[in-house]
């Protein structure tokens, strides 16, 4: 077949092949795109190993490119715990179910841990780690974050936190801050990675330690980038102080530090987040998205390229030896762009600062849940209270008029009371002693009660002028000898 057509082409000229000029005018274009989008892809992970057995912790596991990350270690027989927000719902049960069944790994598991919840991220981490020997764990790897698109108001956690330096940062500094005693323990043999997503953008951003939630600077709305590159950029100083603190850490059996850390680059992704990001959330910016999105086909990799940095750290047999804190993209190392990130002072600075600010956050939180828990209580007992029936309405209205009358009567009889010791100037405590004047043939019961009663009465002194405590006067003297 090309012979002949050649043949028809040298001896007749390329116009006597029908379709043939209109054709070869499309093949360079389409040679073209071709070139770009395999430039466009980026490298691949050429690394093989035996992942059965191992255990992995994975955060963003159910989108993007955690998901694509997820469902090739699932094929490879990972034992995989997935966090994420609620455990039970349909969606997320549906995913655990489809990937076990698509893979035959019934070692799929989901573990209920809202990043924007530091509580429940140390709900969980306190779990996993309370184990007796420590639970096995080979890999941590972390692809949740946020990156909120421009003109956007500023969100918040759940802890009041700016999200992205809550969610990219403090979330991850939380889980692997807890987790760490679980990583150190783990046999010598054993080389635990930790996997850290980050982005290009991280030059972008502005960090500023004394104001790390642009309370001071105001938020930029049209330029969230800023604060996305600043909690990147911080997340890599982390990961940086975070590989020096396990290096310097000595082991009981005094082996070498075998956990290693490190930040991976998947490039420009069409996950979820960026697609939102590109259309600005709206709904005339997921038009403009569809009408162009051949360009963002040919431009943008899908998950599963840009899983491939990932799997290459995962597997790679370099990142199981040596050093750590390395930087991959298009699954090579590569060298950090921002000088100040190798610096110790900032990794210790930030590791102070995110010490305090979780410490707050926490407290804060355990308060607001003590004050929530109060409410939730007293609302309980007031809905178990037996409601009276119409039977016994007029008994508890008496009841209740009854001891009203008894409360206004003793309140009458204690301001009576009040009023008579208040006239004999007695102290309150004692009741008042008799003040009779002794008549005739009444001495000897006075005598009696002065002898008797009186004793058992406690005695108040009271002083008169003449300073004389219970004595007649002159006068009722001579009436009685008279009498």
């Amino acid at each position: 077949m090309p012979i002949p057509t050649l043949g028809e082409i040298y001896y007749n000229g390329i116009d006597s092949v029908p379709y043939l000029l209109p054709i070869l005018k499309v093949v360079p274009w389409i040679l073209a795109v071709v070139i770009l989008k395999i430039y466009f892809n980026g490298y691949r992970n050429r690394n093989e190993r035996v992942m059965h057995g191992k255990v992995a912790i994975i955060t963003g596991g159910t989108s993007g490119v955690g998901a694509a990350v997820v469902n090739d270690l699932a094929a490879r027989g990972m034992h995989l715990v997935l966090l994420v927000r609620n455990a039970t719902d349909v969606f997320t049960v549906d995913y655990i179910e489809d990937l076990r069944e698509l893979h035959g790994n019934p070692f799929i598991y989901a573990e209920e841990c809202d990043l924007s919840s530091l509580h429940s991220i140390r709900l969980f981490a306190t779990k996993f780690i309370d184990n007796t020997p420590p639970r096995r764990l080979d890999m941590v790897i972390c692809c949740a974050g946020v990156m909120a698109p421009p003109y956007t108001p500023r969100t918040t956690t759940k802890d009041g936190i700016e999200a992205h330096w809550g969610l990219n940062f403090l979330a991850n500094y939380q889980l692997l801050n807890i987790l760490a005693p679980c990583m150190r323990a783990q046999p010598p043999d054993r080389d635990v990675r930790i996997l850290l997503a980050t982005c290009s953008s991280y030059i972008a951003g502005d960090l500023d330690l004394n104001d790390p939630q642009f309370f001071r600077r105001k938020y930029p709305l049209r330029t969230p980038w800023l604060c996305y590159g600043a909690s990147k950029m911080a997340l890599m100083a982390f990961c940086l102080e975070f590989q020096r603190r396990l290096d310097s850490y000595v082991r009981p059996d005094k082996q070498p530090n075998n956990v290693r850390i490190y930040n991976i680059d998947p490039g420009l992704v069409r996950t979820p987040g960026a697609r939102r990001w590109i259309t600005m959330g709206s709904l005339w910016g997921l038009g403009v998205y569809l009408v162009t999105w051949p360009i963002w086909w040919l431009v943008l990799k899908d998950p599963q390229q840009g899983a491939q940095s990932f799997l290459a750290a995962a597997m790679s047999p370099e990142c199981g030896m040596g050093e750590g804190g390395k930087f991959l993209r298009e699954c090579q190392n590569q060298k950090y762009r921002a000088d100040v990130l190798a610096s110790s002072e900032l990794g210790k600075q930030l590791w102070e600062i995110a010490e305090l600010m979780i410490k707050d956050a926490e407290k804060a939180g355990a308060i607001k849940r003590a004050k929530e828990k109060g409410k939730k209580r007293a609302q309980e007992d007031t809905k178990d209270e037996p409601k009276p029936d119409e039977e016994n309405k007029e008994l508890i209205e008496k009841i209740r008029q009854r001891k009203e009358a008894l409360r206004k009567i003793s309140e009458e009889e204690e301001a009576k009371e009040h009023e008579e010791r208040a006239k004999a100037k007695l102290p309150p405590s004692f009741p008042p002693l008799p003040m009779d004047t002794p008549s005739r043939g009444t001495r000897s019961r006075t005598e009696e009660l002065r002898t008797g009663e009186v004793e058992e009465v406690p005695r108040v002194n009271i002083e008169t002028k003449d300073g004389v405590q219970d004595t007649p006067s002159r006068n009722t003297r001579r009436r009685t000898k008279k009498a």
